[in-house]
């Protein structure tokens, strides 16, 4: 595929002594397209420093990609694979300031797709598959980008799958909790100080609400019944309690009643 793409023909192959490059469909094959084979030494690892430290960058960033974002160790091929991704796509001293994809293909690479690792994304159900009154969409985990499609490659918690989408909504500020796999963790910022004093402040307006309903209610525990009630209301409102009881006699009730 590489020398179909580039044009270029290889013509020899530097690796260690590992058991992948030893074996004898893979010799047979380097001398059929005669590809020359250089070996390492044994217990020389510096030999073929270039790729060794270039795997090294691969797993590290990886491994950085894995503990921030706090996901479990099996997703660590898909954690590779965006790391090689985006390397691709990123300046190279050695190329002089230009990206490998640049360098292998002839033109600059797009970066406006690409996402937050392990952010909460929202699939799109299409309508052929759902009814309609379920849910447009349900929640996903980005932990890739497609190599020979133009999708992205999420992670389904319902059926614990990888798959391929297109049409996804991202919510980078939001990162899944695999505590609770039905919730989301939000980040949020924290408050500053004016914030604490308003809650401090609301707090203590809350209790003293509770404390004066609870005084009324213990009011309305002991208030005077019968004559004693009238007496009291006559003295609160002003309203001769004589008058309005009479008052109240004549009035007929559909005459009250709209």
């Amino acid at each position: 595929m590489t020398e179909l793409h580039s044009g270029h023909k290889v013509k020899s192959l530097r690796s260690d002594r590992g058991g992948e490059f030893m074996s004898n469909e893979f010799l047979a094959y380097c001398s059929e397209a005669g590809i020359q084979r250089q070996l390492t030494v044994a217990y020389s690892p510096q030999q073929n420093g270039v790729v060794k430290r270039k795997n090294r960058t691969v797993i590290e960033m990886a491994k950085s990609m894995l503990h921030e974002k706090s996901l479990p160790y099996e997703f660590w091929a898909e954690a590779v694979h965006t790391a090689v991704y985006l390397l691709n796509r990123c300046p190279s001293k050695s190329l002089e300031k230009m990206t490998p994809f640049e360098a292998y293909t002839g033109r600059k690479p797009g970066i406006a797709h690409l996402k937050v690792f392990r952010c909460l994304c929202h699939v799109l159900i299409h309508s052929v598959l759902r009814h309609k009154l379920e849910e447009n969409s349900h929640k996903c985990i980005f932990v890739g980008y497609g190599l020979c499609e133009k999708g992205y490659r999420l992670y389904d918690p319902k059926t614990r799958k990888i798959i391929l989408y297109r049409d996804v909504y991202f919510d980078e500020e939001v990162s899944w909790k695999w505590e609770n796999p039905s919730n989301a963790d939000v980040r949020m910022p924290m408050p500053d100080g004016n914030q604490g004093t308003a809650e401090t402040e609301q707090r203590v307006l809350d209790e003293q609400s509770q404390f004066l309903d609870t005084q009324m209610l213990m009011e309305e525990e002991i208030a005077p019944q019968g004559e004693e009630m009238l007496d009291e209301t006559q003295r609160l409102d002003h309203t001769p309690h004589k008058e309005v009881a009479t008052q109240l006699q004549n009035t007929s009730l559909w005459n009250v009643l709209p």
